[in-house]
């Protein structure tokens, strides 16, 4: 495949533009943003896997050091509208995932920035440049951390962190967007699974230290997602285009408690399941000797249940991995630390 080396003069970046509309012909063409992050490399070796040629932006060339084999880099950030422009030309989708997630690190106005300012920035590339579909990765966030009913895609969003807030104005720029480019939004559960072992692993210390505290009762409501099933979300979302224009949620579907969780760990681990608990109101001053940040405690502390069904009937999405798999994957690399 050719591509031309094109100067950016607003960023003083290389960017790769294709001679062509298709980059191989017959082949569908997609583009990723926040390609360099754990859910964009995975998604970036699937599309390959199914025969897509990927373009991603990267943030420079350590960013491309990491990407699979066979990917067409767009040097840039997510600021850089004529590296978006660039590389949104030609392609069949967009694969909005670019945003800052850990907020405990992230001033607010760098946070809004990134997810809201350049989530608008993605989709007016999109629209200029005629991109038959975006699929954005959101957060099960936008629904706040503790609902006691079961959560569909029509529930009320009620945002209580930056994160969360930043996700549901993001949102909400897209849906303004809803007469011009087709779009999926898909909500995600907490991610787990190859790439995603650093908090987790926490856990498995404190564990094996027996340091592990159940905060409060230990009977909220926790979701998760498998990156493998993420990827599979993401994948069916681009391909099943009568549904676009569309919001689901994406979880493995089953409601895990806290107290289930580190059970599960403990079991794993071959160690003593936790019996202590420990207040909501003080949890924080213990956390930081278990090298526990604030994003990680609000994930233990939520209380969500998540309703798959829209997923499910409308995108044929099933969840393929069970957790009892995936954490004994996770243990066993643990444990060879």
């Amino acid at each position: 495949m050719e591509v031309s080396p094109k100067r950016d003069t607003e960023s003083n970046a290389d960017v790769r533009i294709p001679w062509h509309r298709k980059d191989i012909d017959g082949a569908k063409t997609a583009f990723i943003t926040g390609a360099g992050g754990r859910i964009g490399r995975a998604l970036a070796r699937a599309l390959i896997g199914r025969g897509y040629t990927v373009r991603v932006l990267a943030h420079g060339k350590n960013v491309v050091n990491t990407m699979p084999a066979g990917v067409v880099p767009y040097i840039g950030d997510i600021s850089n509208k004529k590296a978006l422009s660039e590389g949104c030309h030609g392609v069949d989708v967009v694969f909005h995932l670019a945003a800052i997630v850990s907020e405990y690190k992230a001033p607010t106005k760098a946070l809004m920035d990134v997810n809201v300012q350049g989530t608008a920035n993605v989709i007016e590339a999109c629209r200029m440049n005629g991109v038959g579909h975006l699929v954005f990765s959101s957060s099960i966030d936008v629904y706040g951390h503790a609902r006691k009913e079961p959560l569909t895609e029509q529930s009320e969003l009620k945002p209580e962190d930056k994160y969360g807030y930043s996700k549901t104005a993001a949102e909400m720029e897209i849906e303004s967007y809803k007469d011009k480019i087709d779009y999926t939004i898909l909500r995600m559960a907490a991610v787990y699974g190859k790439g995603f072992e650093s908090s987790y692993f926490k856990l498995f210390t404190a564990m094996k230290e027996g340091k592990a505290y159940l905060i409060g009762s230990g009977r909220n409501h926790l979701a998760l997602v498998h990156i493998d099933d993420v990827v599979n979300a993401m994948a069916l979302a681009a391909e099943n285009r009568k549904n676009s224009s569309n919001i689901y949620n994406i979880s493995d579907g089953v409601t895990y408690t806290q107290a289930g969780l580190f059970n599960l760990a403990a079991d794993l681990l071959k160690v003593d399941r936790p019996g202590r608990h420990i207040s909501p109101m003080i949890v924080n001053f213990v956390a930081k000797s278990r090298g526990l940040d604030s994003d990680e405690l609000r994930f233990l502390m939520s209380d969500r249940i998540i309703d798959l069904t829209k997923a499910k009937k409308e995108l044929g999405f099933e969840p393929t991995v069970r957790l009892e798999d995936a954490g004994a994957e996770m243990v066993r690399d643990f444990l060879k630390r």
